[in-house]
């Protein structure tokens, strides 16, 4: 072969490595900060943002998962990461560019909505698309969008972690960090503050563990009890209220009787752990692979794997990085542990620190769970298994 052709050649090798290069660092993708699946399980929507981005308006990537195909498109490099959100029971999602302007579009590409709105931290909508819910990095609630936009909560203040909202039937929920005293009860339902104060001056009256009618959009009450960071949401049959506090507080509230406030069981290798205030609990043993082995009870995230059974996953405190192994299983409307799912730490998940808490979602009807990476920007993905109450990791995607 002549020196030309071996230089036309090393240069056609140069080009496509280039080429192959470029292809990989243009589907690369930062950590995970919001995800959402599909009601049928089979796609998800990520907003990313890099570690050093602004914690106050994180700016990325937003993703499309095809997790039944195991692919992945990334939309755009400019989304609010945030925003991520699937429209229940369809194959429609929405997020927020870095111009404030909601998509809303199918998976196909198609974009069938967009509007201008406040910068969102947190949303959600009901599957007729006739019920809007937004909150933005002041604390502020707001039904709706558009012409149609009304101030749900206007005296709340700016929050370190993202809101959680949830809505099922005629209630939402609305979780920020909280904490109370000892002497409150259990769950304070002679509200008086109006929850739009016009005034500069703000009293915070509605943060922490809120449930809303959805109908009226006026406050039911306060649930009490957790500290610290906390996270909650309701449960898919409406009855129930699970949260989960940064000082070890894990409960369920009923929502037909807000008195009764059910402490969650935890697992009896807890320092914690009090013999006597769990001397009737009817908890599955803790198997003997697990007695010096930490276990995930919540704080970071709930999520529900079936119409009943939910986890909470939170952080480990491991010097080395690493999350929870196993995670403890519940059923609504019974504190005790039911089963112990296996999370895994290869690689380990996106509950590493509590700002991460809309990094975890859940399709309870196809039982799939989907979280981001603890340091990579890729999700994992889990079929539960209800008749065994087992949970398997089905894709590592990067």
């Amino acid at each position: 072969m002549s020196k030309i052709w071996k230089f036309v050649a090393l240069a056609i090798v140069a080009i496509a490595i280039i080429v192959a290069l470029f292809i990989y660092l243009h589907q690369q993708t930062d950590p995970v900060i919001s995800i959402s699946v599909s009601t049928d399980g089979r796609y998800a929507i990520s907003g990313h943002a890099a570690r050093k981005t602004n914690s106050v308006s994180p700016r990325g990537q937003m993703v499309l998962w095809d997790i039944e195909k195991k692919q992945k498109t990334i939309l755009s490099d400019n989304a609010n990461s945030f925003s991520a959100l699937f429209i229940p029971d369809s194959h429609e999602f929405m997020w927020q560019d870095q111009n404030d302007i909601v998509h809303m579009q199918n998976v196909e590409g198609q974009e069938i909505k967009s509007f201008k709105h406040p910068h969102v931290q947190n949303h959600r909508i009901t599957a007729d698309k006739a019920f809007y819910l937004s909150v933005d990095f002041w604390g502020r609630i707001y039904k709706g969008y558009g012409d149609e936009i009304q101030p749900v909560y206007t005296d709340g203040g700016p929050t370190i972690n993202p809101y959680s909202l949830s809505i099922v039937d005629n209630y939402f929920l609305s979780v920020t960090d909280t904490c109370h005293g000892l002497d409150y009860p259990v769950a304070e339902t002679n509200l008086t503050a109006n929850p739009v104060n016009p005034s500069s001056s703000k009293k915070s009256s509605y943060d922490g563990v809120t449930l809303w009618d959805k109908n009226t959009l006026k406050p039911i009450a306060k649930l009490i009890g957790n500290c610290g960071s906390t996270n909650g949401l309701i449960s898919p049959d409406g009855k129930w209220v699970i949260t989960g506090g940064e000082n070890t507080t894990y409960y369920m509230w009923e929502i037909d009787n807000l008195n009764n406030r059910q402490p969650l069981s935890i697992p009896n290798n807890w320092g914690i752990y009090d013999e006597e205030k769990y001397k009737n609990d009817k908890s599955i043993p803790l198997p003997e692979k697990l007695k010096d082995e930490p276990v995930s009870v919540g704080t970071v995230a709930y999520a529900f794997l079936s119409e009943t059974d939910y986890v909470g996953l939170g952080r480990s405190g491991r010097k080395n990085g690493e999350g929870f192994q196993f995670a403890a299983l519940y059923k609504a409307g019974e504190p005790w542990i039911k089963a112990y799912v296996e999370i895994g730490n290869n690689p380990s998940i996106s509950t590493n620190y509590f700002q991460r808490n809309l990094s975890v979602s859940s399709s309870p009807t196809a039982h799939i769970l989907v979280t981001g990476q603890a340091t990579g920007g890729g999700i994992n993905v889990y079929k539960y298994h209800p008749d065994k109450m087992e949970l398997e990791k089905i894709w590592v995607a990067d």
